[in-house]
């Protein structure tokens, strides 16, 4: 999936350790005055060293670019 355009989460951006405890998982309703977690970055607006899920970047909600998107699925 890497590679098509960066992923939204649903992730507040916070410095690694991870820890679920500290408030990055909470709902933030529809504010705008935070960044989100994107992850697996875009082709045609990364290099190939950060196209990988595991990259990681933050942007605000309210930003919009082909280069962003989302993943759909189903259980």
């Amino acid at each position: 999936m890497s590679g098509n355009v960066w992923e939204w989460t649903s992730s507040v951006y916070n410095a690694y350790p991870y820890n679920r405890e500290d408030g990055r998982e909470a709902d933030r309703g529809d504010s705008t005055n935070v960044r989100y977690v994107l992850r697996g970055g875009s082709f045609s607006y990364t290099t190939a060293l950060v196209l990988r899920a595991a990259d990681r970047n933050r942007l605000s909600p309210v930003v919009e670019s082909y280069n962003i998107g989302f993943r759909c699925a189903r259980s």
